[in-house]
């Protein structure tokens, strides 16, 4: 048997001990979806157009199927499908030509976008300052003209690389669904959508694949079912505002594993049981709202002792509170207490506040 110095078995142990600290931090690696297959109906995506060379526009239709999907893409009423053919046939000067993947994918998003929140129905966006342009153009913000870069394009910012890194699109009437191709723009780190029309279920894949987003506005829309929690993803986020909608279930514990968030406010939804105790360990955390949702109990310890916390608002006022806590600052009588009054109460001064006001 081969001896071991006690110093030997210290190094090995502190070498293990690395290793395993290390393999906790590494995430789970996503296996990569397999590399579709371009058809001969892919080269005659768009009816009524000359069929695309396999050659030239291979890259492009494999990175359109890896955006969006065979059955999504070859439907010829869906937004994806005409912003694909905008793209490959119309837009020659600043979409077809690129060869570049991230910068091809941004404007086929963007595009999709616009089509999905426009021309899928009756509503304009509502461009601010466009009463006095008379170019149709300029009232459209730019979006969808082939003129145009798309950093041009209303309410799009993007860096020095010309990547968006902002999209600053609310109170435009934007309606439709939210559409899961703006995951393609790896850049981005703000995102306000609020105060539009958009519906529907929040896409698993967006908040999955938008780990580079500091801020996420989605309020005053119409979004509804649960949170999902691939949103435990965006790790960088510190701003998470999402009150005025319809989304429902149970508040995700994974919100607890965003350590770098700041603002989380959950206000007037349909949230429904406990509040979740790993909320507690948002170190960061300086504004909670909670209020107007279906959620019971009592608020959990652990939020008490945020360092940063200032503001924290749940629906915790009079003798019988949907939410018992002796720490919020400011309490509010919430929907299922048998009453329509809706009041809110700063708890240190004992004044009614309007919460609605400071959002």
């Amino acid at each position: 048997m081969v001896s071991r110095s006690p110093l030997f078995l210290v190094v090995v142990l502190l070498a293990t001990s690395g290793w395993v600290a290390d393999a906790k931090k590494k995430k789970k690696t996503k296996p990569k979806d397999p590399k579709p297959t371009i058809l001969p109906k892919h080269l005659q995506l768009c009816a009524g157009k000359r069929p695309l060379n396999a050659k030239r526009h291979g890259s492009k239709l494999t990175w359109l199927l890896e955006a969006s999907g065979d059955a999504t893409l070859t439907f010829s009423s869906s937004s994806q499908h005409q912003a694909a053919c905008w793209i490959l046939y119309d837009d020659v000067k600043h979409g077809a030509s690129r060869n570049n993947k991230e910068l091809f994918l941004q404007r086929y998003a963007l595009a999709t976008l616009y089509i999905s929140t426009t021309k899928s129905n009756t509503t304009d966006w509502d461009w601010p300052l466009a009463a006095d342009e008379p170019s149709a153009l300029i009232t459209k913000g730019h979006w969808g003209s082939t003129k145009h870069h798309e950093c041009k394009w209303y309410g799009v910012h993007c860096d020095w690389n010309n990547k968006v890194v902002r999209l600053d699109l609310g109170f435009l009437k934007l309606d439709g669904l939210l559409i899961r191709e703006l995951s393609v723009l790896n850049s981005l780190k703000d995102v306000d959508l609020h105060a539009n029309d958009l519906q529907g279920v929040l896409p698993n894949k967006l908040l999955d694949e938008l780990v580079n987003v500091r801020a996420l506005r989605l309020h005053m829309n119409g979004f509804f079912g649960n949170l999902p929690i691939e949103v435990e993803s965006m790790e960088k986020l510190q701003e998470l505002i999402l009150f005025g909608n319809y989304l429902s279930g149970a508040i995700p514990t994974v919100l607890g594993d965003l350590s770098q968030l700041e603002t989380l406010d959950l206000y007037a939804n349909n949230f429904a049981g406990k509040i979740p105790s790993h909320l507690g360990k948002l170190k960061k955390l300086s504004y909670l709202d909670l209020h107007d949702n279906d959620l019971t109990g009592t608020m959990p310890s652990e939020l008490k002792k945020l360092p940063n916390l200032k503001t924290l608002v749940a629906d915790c006022l009079g003798p019988k509170p949907e939410v018992r806590c002796d720490f919020c600052t400011i309490c509010c009588k919430g929907q299922m207490d048998g009453t329509y009054e809706r009041k809110c109460v700063d708890m240190k001064s004992g004044k009614d506040v309007n919460t609605n006001a400071a959002k």
